[in-house]
């Protein structure tokens, strides 16, 4: 008999079959792909994103782990579930430290509607977000802006934060620090979201008396994690 020939060492592992695993995982998110042709564009690019994920890892580390479950559910489906605790159509969103796109790029895909800003101080995740938005066809939708926020405004200045109606935060150094510094770019009223863990919810909310803390949404699946919604009251500069 003669032997079945074994595939070359240099090829490439097939990808993930996506598309499954998001119609079946994101429901439980608060969010159906809609029917359809709509469904089925939505899918196309949600799996995209995901496997430029995969292919960029070997370049820049963006996340821990690339198990598609983690992918689909801890990831997207996660940044996804922000639609279900509070409308989103046409504002003007920021993420600050958007790394792989999470949630920023995500609710943009979700979204459409949407115009983003993907705020990165790293330079290889800022590259990996300005590709991946030009590959999906999101160029008209999303920009990247690449820089630190942290310190403090110069008079008027307020940087890529000046227009936002909607603030998001998920994965951050110094996270328990945000409060301290993110208020002082933002005009009165901007709206806030946190992706933290009960406890540090509970610490800022004792720490940080001045800003208008909402309520805190355990995420699907989990008691200790979840998304504190919030409006910042900006400080003196």
């Amino acid at each position: 008999m003669t032997p079945r020939p074994e595939p070359p060492a240099s090829a490439a592992p097939l990808p993930p079959a996506w598309e499954p695993r998001l119609q079946a995982a994101l429901p439980a998110y608060g969010y159906p792909l809609p029917p359809g042709a709509a469904g089925a564009a939505a899918r196309r690019r949600m799996a995209a994103f995901l496997q430029a994920i995969v292919a960029a890892q070997a370049r820049v580390r963006l996340l821990g782990s690339l198990d598609p479950e983690t992918l689909v559910r801890r990831h997207l489906g996660e940044s996804l579930y922000l639609g279900a605790l509070r409308p989103l159509a046409h504002q003007r969103l920021v993420d600050v430290g958007s790394g792989a796109g999470f949630p920023g790029l995500a609710l943009a895909l979700g979204w459409p509607g949407l115009t983003t800003t993907l705020v990165e101080s790293n330079h290889k995740k800022a590259a990996f977000l300005r590709a991946t938005v030009a590959a999906l066809g999101l160029a008209a939708q999303v920009q990247v802006w690449e820089g630190f926020l942290e310190r403090r405004p110069r008079g008027a200045e307020r940087g890529p934060l000046a227009e936002a109606e909607l603030v998001t935060v998920r994965a951050l150094e110094r996270m328990e620090q945000l409060p301290a510094w993110l208020g002082r770019w933002l005009a009165p009223e901007t709206q806030v979201a946190l992706w933290t863990t009960r406890a540090q919810a509970q610490a800022w909310r004792q720490q940080y008396p001045g800003w208008r803390w909402g309520e805190f949404y355990p995420l699907p699946g989990a008691r200790e994690r979840g998304i504190l919604l919030a409006v910042a009251v900006p400080r003196e500069t």
